[in-house]
């Protein structure tokens, strides 16, 4: 086993970034990802859905943005570990042993970038569901859009994400109906004012009832009111519930499922860092921008507590190529 300076474990858009960023301070480096394609939930979950918030790209799909990652990743000598599952972490006086599904790995530090661990989508609980998945007209997101092209679509949903889907099926779809059990949604302002101003039809505040021959039968919020809709497709966007996987004796966790870090990015374990939607601490915010920066704190950080003698110490500069 050859001991390496770090180890990301996750290899979404923060884990890949922050491969770079160690390898441009002169770090030895490799992540384990346990998906066989890198790229996170945006590659693997919307890979053609549009995101907004990122700087300097006034907007770019979850493909383009893997494949700009792992170009920018190219830059730097690394290793990348797909398929592979870590098991368990297990601190040494030297930093860690990682021990996988097919590999015992060691480095001197660890920094976690797993996201909000392992998904499962938030369903509807309607008698029907599962079947209506099963024959692909129920969906709970979207890796391709032209498999809605001409369909008329129902997606459920309040969020973000869901406005986001909806607006984007609008180009594609014949129809798209947003059923939101509230009349205000939990999304960007901006957001908000598109959808107002597309041609999507709002049912606020309404359910789902039960599933129809033709499509949903949907009630009004606290009243026997009901609409029937007659749709093709489904989409189901009630974002996804979150299980951290148990990696380490000792390690702090928040109710939430994510790891206590402090302003360094460290978790209670020496050597051990966390970065993205894997992190928690008093103001988090859970955007893929924010964990970009996370990132660099983290990696910024072990330089100047672990023994790297030939990292470079000064990282804040691109004139370091």
């Amino acid at each position: 086993m050859q001991e390496i300076d770090l180890i990301i474990v996750g290899a979404g858009p923060v884990g890949l970034y922050a491969a770079f960023y160690a390898g441009m301070r002169g770090l030895s480096v490799a992540i384990i990802e346990s998906a066989e394609v890198a790229g996170g939930q945006p590659q693997n979950l919307y890979p053609e859905k549009l995101i907004y918030d990122i700087a300097g790209l006034p907007a770019v799909t979850g493909a383009d943005l893997t494949r700009n990652l792992l170009e920018q990743l190219a830059q730097i000598p690394h290793r990348l570990f797909l398929g592979e599952a870590v098991q368990k972490l297990e601190k040494t006086s030297t930093g860690f042993t990682i021990t996988t599904d097919q590999a015992v790995r060691k480095a001197k530090a660890v920094l976690l970038t797993t996201g909000a661990g392992l998904l499962t989508p938030r369903k509807l609980g309607v008698t029907g569901e599962e079947a209506l998945e099963v024959s692909g007209k129920l969906s709970y997101f979207i890796t391709s859009l032209q498999a809605f092209k001409g369909e008329k679509v129902a997606v459920f949903g309040g969020g973000d994400s869901a406005l986001d889907w909806a607006l984007m099926l609008e180009k594609v779809a014949s129809e798209v109906h947003l059923i939101h059990r509230r009349t205000s949604f939990r999304a960007h302002e901006h957001t908000v004012r598109r959808l107002e101003d597309s041609s999507i039809q709002l049912h606020t505040p309404y359910t789902l009832s039960e599933f129809t021959e033709k499509g949903v039968q949907l009630q009004k919020v606290k009243s026997d009111l009901l609409t029937e809709l007659s749709v093709d497709k489904i989409l189901v966007n009630y974002g996804f519930l979150t299980n951290q996987l148990d990696l380490i004796e000792g390690l702090e966790v928040t109710r939430n499922g994510r790891v206590t870090a402090n302003r360094q990015m460290r978790s209670n374990i020496e050597g051990l860092y966390v970065a993205g939607d894997a992190s928690d601490y008093e103001g988090k915010v859970p955007l893929m921008s924010v964990g970009f920066g996370e990132a660099v704190l983290a990696i910024n950080a072990m330089t100047q507590v672990l023994t790297l003698d030939h990292a470079i110490r000064k990282g804040h500069s691109s004139s370091i190529f």
